[in-house]
């Protein structure tokens, strides 16, 4: 028996000693009914428009969701492997004319090429092994329209629901490990592209469970044939980053982080979002010393995934990490946060005015937005070459506060404190700590480049400070 035969099977002995198809099976949760609805809309909410769309539904089960995407559809094509699961749902939904419901595998489903324009499924692939999963998401890749949408579910690090389970074979991943499948599915001209990873808001206040996680991607052109191994190196030199007790020279400065977090004056129970997190550590500083309730965002995968595993390892409960490109995600209501921490992220950011209007959309009236980023001095001559400073892109001060103002914020409430000193002192005593570290820097992430690259970063900015040409500014701004 091949490797593949024997999994199905595995998987079909699996379920079937499950019993009768019901929802509390569906979820293997014995309290299904006390979430599912709530949580069955947060999954709906977190798709695009699916008015009109050819739908395809992988691992639908007996419909829970296929019952909310029919009416919706143009055509809806569901499927599972589970015969007396499809009958369920035929049972329930196939009533709608735009429906087909098939038997079938999902490791072994063909369709055309570019025959849809969103695929969904809700927990399948943490019951594929890892070969299995590259597989579908490569066909995925290839069924969807250019710019199509797929949305996937899973379990993560560890099982979720509460029914006992003799036998349980599934494969509890990690978010970075999903990441770098989606990454090896690129397929002729096109790949994957992030439009978000969350974890289900839903199990994080009913269980405290932070570890369901959703991604919603899109078909996106490669830019040039060698996108996806930048790509797959960039992942690989953060994920084989330094160990616990080596990471002193890539975390953040945790006096200052704490010195911010204090002059923010954060308050228990104050919901935060951190832009630009990288590893989280000033999201559980903030999360574990003043209690707040935390959002820890940023555009890095592998980052968000260390992330997660250290706040698990912590024991931090009441924060999250969300991945997204804060220029083109749209992931939270309005007045949402008490405050938010964006900390020298703005100057990578090109459209600054669009996302300074999403800061204060999301901000409660009376939240405060702290901001830090490097600003270019006026009347100071260039003597150093900030090509390779990545701060070209830099506002001053003046302009950072004409586009508070554009944004919607009130004069009267921008204050700015130039702590320029304060970055010299961090820069020198971060420019000390890569020297004494680079050989733990080189072996740990095998790329002496980079190594050179991030200490020639430190040294542009504290030369262009110390110049004069460059300062790190602190922005504190209140939503009236």
């Amino acid at each position: 028996m091949s490797a593949c035969t024997e999994t199905r099977q595995q998987m079909l002995s699996y379920w079937k000693g499950h019993g009768k198809p019901s929802l509390e099976m569906m979820m293997l949760d014995s309290n299904a009914a006390s979430i599912a609805d709530r949580e069955t809309q947060e999954i709906l909410g977190m798709l695009p428009p699916v008015d009109g769309l050819d739908v395809v539904e992988l691992g639908a089960g007996i419909g829970r969701f296929t019952k909310h995407l029919a009416p919706l559809a143009g055509s809806l094509h569901a499927s599972d492997f589970m015969q007396n699961f499809i009958d369920k749902n035929r049972e329930d939904n196939g009533h709608h004319s735009n429906l087909t419901l098939a038997v079938a595998d999902a490791t072994q489903m063909t369709m055309p090429a570019d025959c849809c324009d969103l695929v969904f499924s809700n927990w399948l692939f943490m019951y594929l092994d890892d070969e299995e999963v590259r597989g579908v998401f490569a066909r995925i890749l290839d069924w969807l329209r250019p710019g199509g949408h797929f949305f996937f579910r899973e379990s993560c690090f560890h099982r979720s629901g509460s029914v006992a389970r003799t036998d349980n074979p599934t494969k509890y991943r990690s978010p970075q490990k999903y990441n770098e499948l989606l990454l090896e599915a690129a397929y002729g001209s096109h790949r994957f592209g992030h439009v978000f990873t969350r974890p289900s808001r839903t199990y994080v206040s009913t269980k405290g469970n932070r570890n369901q996680m959703c991604w919603l991607v899109r078909k996106t052109p490669l830019s040039s044939p060698d996108e996806i191994d930048r790509m797959k190196a960039a992942h690989k030199s953060l994920m084989n980053g330094p160990s616990d007790e080596k990471l002193e020279f890539v975390l953040a400065e945790g006096s200052e982080a704490a010195a911010l977090c204090d002059y923010l004056g954060v308050q228990p129970g104050e919901t935060v979002l951190d832009v630009g997190c990288g590893l989280g550590d000033t999201s559980c500083l903030l999360a574990k010393k003043y209690d707040a309730n935390v959002i820890g965002f940023d555009i890095a995968g592998p980052l968000i995934s260390l992330a997660l595993q250290r706040a698990n390892q912590l024991g931090v409960q009441n924060v999250l990490f969300e991945l997204a490109d804060i220029e083109t995600c749209e992931l939270y209501e309005e007045e949402t946060f008490d405050v938010i921490y964006c900390r020298d992220v703005m100057h990578y950011v090109t459209d600054k005015g669009s996302v300074l209007a999403k800061f204060y959309k999301w901000l409660k009236p009376g939240g405060r937005l702290c901001l830090t980023d490097y600003c270019p001095l006026k009347n100071q001559p260039n003597t150093v070459d900030d090509s390779s400073a990545d701060v070209s892109a830099a506002y001053s001060r003046d302009a950072y506060i004409s586009a508070l103002k554009s944004a919607g914020f009130a004069d009267s409430t921008v204050t700015t404190d130039d702590l320029t000193p304060r970055f010299e002192s961090a820069a020198l005593a971060k420019c000390r700590i890569l020297e004494q570290a680079r050989h733990l820097f080189v072996q740990q992430f095998n790329e002496s480049s980079r190594f050179e690259q991030a200490q020639v970063n430190w040294q542009r900015r504290l030369a262009m400070c110390q110049s004069g040409e460059l300062a790190w500014i602190l922005y504190h701004v209140t939503k009236q």
